[in-house]
């Protein structure tokens, strides 16, 4: 390969909290550093109408604004941010590691995806015009909002029973919906459920509809198995049906994945491809938090620095370069 057929020393894929952070680090350490990413402020944070628990933060701001800060840190060292949608990747070629873009193809000597776990699937009308008014779909980041209030569950798997746990600590009641005939859990999340008086689990609903009055979350429309319609009603939806699947299909199987689609990773960030890092909620991992996939972006975007001058990435490295 020659230096010619480089467009980038390190190409990211994904411009959410890791994918921007991989960024700050590598172009503060010169290397050429392209974001590939469908948006300026895109994925779980672009959406979460208030962030109470980024560090340095005191009062909750809108993700979007926390977002815009720190791709404002990427431009401001000297990466290039794309915005297009990455259709597919060759990285079994010698001449780089290929990226396809939307109208161009990027050649780099490392890449990082961080492309997160929010691949795009069909709203619930309703959804996107109330996003901010009472939808939201991360217990974490926007559950205290919702203190004392009645709120809505909707989803099908462990993650969304967790989530529904956790805000039983804080909602006045928690109403957990699933298209599911029964719960899908194991016993212990199944018999915590079971726990906590304010939780109550309807199963067989399919939701239909997002409600509200003047931009403000009133409830949801669902129809049930037999096709009888009814309304639930709540101040706030958390949406566990979508948003939770790895953006991993454009991969093309360059890389090693779980069993659930999720990039398997060291505790470096390297896939099993050299040469490939991966960062953020792509990861197959357990915590899944803003905070966590900005410091993966940081590991990331070293591991790199440190592959792309010929040394070897070790977890013993040291004292890392800031």
């Amino acid at each position: 390969m020659t230096q010619t057929d480089l467009t980038c020393d390190l190409h990211i894929i994904g411009g959410g909290p890791a994918g921007y952070t991989a960024a700050i680090y590598a172009a503060r350490a010169g290397l050429k550093t392209v974001v590939s990413t469908p948006a300026p402020l895109s994925g779980m944070m672009a959406m979460a109408p208030a962030v109470g628990n980024w560090p340095s933060q005191v009062e909750p701001l809108p993700g979007r604004d926390i977002l815009e800060r720190i791709r404002e840190q990427v431009l401001k060292y000297g990466a290039e941010i794309v915005l297009e949608s990455v259709a597919g990747v060759n990285f079994t070629t010698d001449r780089g590691l290929q990226v396809f873009g939307g109208a161009q193809m990027h050649v780099a000597q490392a890449v990082i995806v961080a492309t997160g776990a929010m691949n795009p699937a069909e709203k619930v009308p309703g959804e996107e015009e109330l996003l901010g008014g009472g939808v939201a779909y991360c217990v974490a980041c926007d559950g205290p909002l919702f203190a004392g209030e009645d709120v809505i569950v909707v989803g099908a798997d462990e993650h969304a029973y967790e989530e529904a746990l956790a805000l039983s600590e804080i909602a006045n009641s928690v109403t957990v919906t699933t298209p599911a005939t029964k719960v899908n859990a194991d016993e212990r999340v199944a018999r915590e459920l079971e726990l906590p008086d304010n939780v109550r689990i309807e199963t067989g609903l399919r939701i239909q509809e997002i409600v509200g009055e003047g931009g403000v979350v009133t409830g949801a429309r669902y129809r049930d198995r037999d096709g009888n319609e009814r309304t639930i009603e709540g101040a706030g939806v958390f949406m566990y049906l979508r948003g939770n699947a790895p953006a991993t299909e454009f991969l093309l199987g360059a890389v090693d994945l779980d069993e659930h689609d999720y990039i398997i990773t060291d505790e470096l960030m390297q896939t099993s491809l050299p040469g490939v890092f991966a960062a953020g909620d792509v990861r197959s991992k357990v915590v899944r938090q803003q905070c966590v996939a900005a410091g993966e972006g940081a590991v990331a975007a070293l591991s790199a620095e440190r592959f792309l001058h010929g040394g070897e990435v070790r977890s013993d490295r040291g004292q890392a370069r800031e």
